[in-house]
């Protein structure tokens, strides 16, 4: 045989990201059981926050960038007769400078040039007020400072739970139906209820946001309506967050999915907002999300049958974006390189840093990039002639990114700070400073603590989490010990997202006066001039905030998992045979003749261990446990009878989630102790498998087979 024995180098990895990291499911489905449905699959991404130019480390390697992920999704589409295109909410705001110095619209043309056929809101994208959102999707003249004008978006954006107060009406239309194949695929939009504490009260007024009561008639309402106009395959563009762990998925998507009816024709609720992985099941509508910055898109898989126009199968994979190896689009440099001709600041550095300025975990705790800023604002100059502020308090939020190693440019502080808010000078007495720090530690609807830790300058305070929100900060006083007095009136500089009260620092509106000064990028940025005069800049932490007891919560350790892919599995199972009967290549559209794993994949088809599907193998795909069993299910005998099968996977804790073409097959597996459970009784069917695993199961198949 000619083919390379692949095992050992995976293909496709897992994608782990600083702000979560966890395993990655997907690749369901091998054969569809309806030899006619036609099958689509659509290519979406989420939460790209217009990072044109950001490289992303996933694990040890880069990811990421618009012109790699351009690479990545044209080659998916080039890859299926039948596929559609997404996005699911935030494309814009916090965005890296390249897109953001033009008001976003070079994430705009980028995804107009990549032909993106639908597309959601976020709640970044009503950080400018709805003026600025409205300019955007429909084209027109950004009303910030008058200088960009927008060229529209050329594909559909829709929501369905934005309501102009004016009107009574949805900001935008609800819904949209796109054709592909012969089928039609209807698709809701939904944002995070959540938006109006993550924005500034500026970036709504004029509109509300319907309760999850409310939103749940909604999408019941819509989906009505698709199915009068013949539409029976449904998916909700939903940017709600949700996680995917140990094969349970929950967040506001999985609660959106438990609150619609058992029977609603949504098939697919896609996820966003918390940049996490989700790819999971919930009351039979299909889960998923990628990620954020672009490290990642999500392939929905979806099998429909054209008579009924129902989805008969549904899976969906997550793919890294890795740039190893990948060439770079040359239409997405071509935006990107006109965007830094007309801003050349973006390439000039203005200091160095060791690597160790970071923002890491800020939410909890000081950090030393948090200080670096926070000291930054309370120096701001006002043009009141007064001397600097008393103290200053920047959001977590608000810090989008670290301090690089090494060179840093303009560009790079304008990747930490985003959104170009003004600076606003409170007057606050020292008992409001006092519930000002309280109201750090809110709490979710779930109960869950809900904690964003100010950065500060100018102060420093205990605060014993052994005690309620109310006692727990212990001791509050100046840099130099002095106590605040509560009856004092200080000086506080914060940003105007804060000032109105956004992420629940309500007493800042409550502020005896008021006085609005520079945008927070340049004061940032004349401060790290002046201070540090293109040298080293530096910033560590330093005590100012002190906790006692901090809640258990801890991030999660980094872990890289390798996933195995179908080519590799089938290559690993047809070595182990020894199998060397054909000299054609396989018949797939998707496997070419002189892949490595081509002759080993033509062996696997004509020992009747492979079929296919739609004339499609997807040779790269992280093969699944129940795919590895329906393989290797083909080499055993005396398969369990139907009645039988369902017995023994009902079992198990996540039987249910298991496909129907697969039961027979991990039935028999179990039977035969060649699959084991995996932790809590679980089957996780969807899970993919490690290289070990892999050769673990098919050594064990091998052998009884033999036997």
């Amino acid at each position: 045989m000619s083919w390379k024995k692949v095992l050992g180098k995976s293909t496709i990895r897992v994608a782990t990201t600083a702000l979560l990291l966890s395993q990655l499911f997907g690749a369901v489905g091998s054969v569809s059981a309806a030899g006619a449905d036609v099958e689509v699959h659509l290519i979406g991404i989420n939460d790209l926050h217009g990072q044109l130019d950001t490289t992303s480390m996933v694990g040890d390697k880069k990811a990421g960038t618009a012109p790699i992920l351009a690479t990545y999704l044209k080659e998916a589409q080039a890859k299926y007769e039948n596929s559609l295109l997404f996005h699911n909410g935030d494309s814009v705001g916090a965005s890296a400078p390249v897109s953001s110095l033009d008001r976003d619209e070079p994430t705009m043309e980028w995804m107009n040039m990549m032909g993106f056929d639908v597309g959601s809101l976020g709640n970044h994208e009503f950080d400018q007020g709805i003026a600025a959102l409205k300019a955007q999707i429909f084209g027109g003249l950004d009303p910030k400072e008058g200088k960009v004008t927008h060229a529209g978006a050329k594909f559909d954006y829709v929501n369905a739970n934005v309501i102009e107060t004016a009107t009574g009406k949805t900001l935008i239309k609800p819904y949209v139906i796109k054709e592909v194949g012969g089928v039609k695929i209807g698709f809701i939009g939904l944002v995070t209820k959540s938006t109006p504490a993550k924005v500034s009260p500026s970036g709504t007024a004029g509109v509300r946001f319907l309760s999850a009561e409310e939103e749940v008639e909604a999408v019941n309402k819509y989906a009505k309506e698709l199915q009068d106009q013949g539409v029976e395959t449904i998916i909700v563009l939903a940017h709600d967050p949700a996680t995917t762990k140990e094969g349970v998925t929950t967040g506001e998507a999985a609660d959106l999915a438990k609150a619609l009816p058992a029977d609603s024709p949504v098939d697919v609720i896609v996820a966003g907002d918390n940049h996490a992985l989700a790819n999971g099941e919930v009351n039979g509508k299909l889960i998923v999300q990628a990620y954020s910055y672009g490290t990642a898109f999500e392939d929905i898989k979806l099998m429909i049958d054209p008579t009924t126009g129902d989805v008969t199968e549904k899976s969906a994979t997550v793919t890294t974006t890795f740039q190893e190896g990948v060439k770079e689009d040359p239409e997405s440099l071509a935006i990107i390189k006109k965007s830094l001709d007309k801003h050349p600041e973006l390439t000039k550095p203005v200091g160095t840093t060791d690597g160790s300025v970071t923002r890491t975990d800020a939410y909890n705790n000081e950090a030393p990039l948090g200080n670096l800023i926070a000291d930054a604002m309370r120096q701001a100059d006002f043009g009141d002639n007064a001397s600097e502020a008393d103290f200053a308090f920047m959001n977590p939020g608000g810090i989008r990114a670290d301090l690089p190693e090494g060179d840093v440019t303009f560009a790079d502080l304008a990747k930490i700070q985003p959104f170009g808010n003004t600076l606003v000078k409170l007057e606050l007495t020292g008992e409001q400073i006092q519930t000002l720090l309280e109201q750090q530690w809110g709490t979710n609807a779930d109960g869950t603590p809900n904690t964003k830790t100010l950065q500060i300058s100018g102060l420093k305070y205990t605060a014993d989490f052994n005690k309620p929100v109310a006692e727990r900060v212990t001791s509050l006083s100046l840099e130099d010990g002095t106590a605040i007095d509560p009856a004092k009136t200080y000086t506080a500089v914060v940003n105007n997202f804060m000032a109105a009260g956004g992420d629940n620092y309500k007493v800042l509106v409550d502020a005896k006066s008021s006085l609005a000064g520079p945008i927070d990028l340049d004061v940032f940025y004349q401060y790290i001039v002046d201070a540090y005069k293109g040298g080293a800049i530096q910033a560590k932490t330093e005590g100012r905030i002190t906790n006692i007891a901090a809640p258990a919560e801890q991030p999660e350790t980094p872990v890289t998992t390798e996933f195995i892919s179908r080519a590799e599995f089938v290559s690993a199972l047809v070595d182990m045979l020894k199998l060397n009967e054909v000299a054609t290549a396989p018949a797939f559209k998707d496997v070419a003749a002189d892949a490595a794993y081509a002759d080993a994949i033509a062996e696997a088809a004509h020992a009747g261990f492979i079929q296919g599907f739609g004339g499609n193998f997807n040779p790269d795909r992280n093969i699944t446990r129940e795919e590895a069993a329906t393989i290797l299910a083909k080499l055993l005998k005396n398969p369990a009878s139907d009645k039988d099968a369902a017995a023994i996977i009902a079992g198990f804790k996540d039987g249910k989630s298991v496909s129907a073409y697969a039961v027979k097959s991990l039935a028999q597996l179990i039977e035969q102790g060649i699959l084991e459970a995996a932790e809590n009784n679980s089957l996780e069917p969807k899970q993919g498998l490690s290289n070990n695993d892999a050769k673990a199961l098919i050594q064990k198949a091998v052998a009884a087979k033999a036997s």
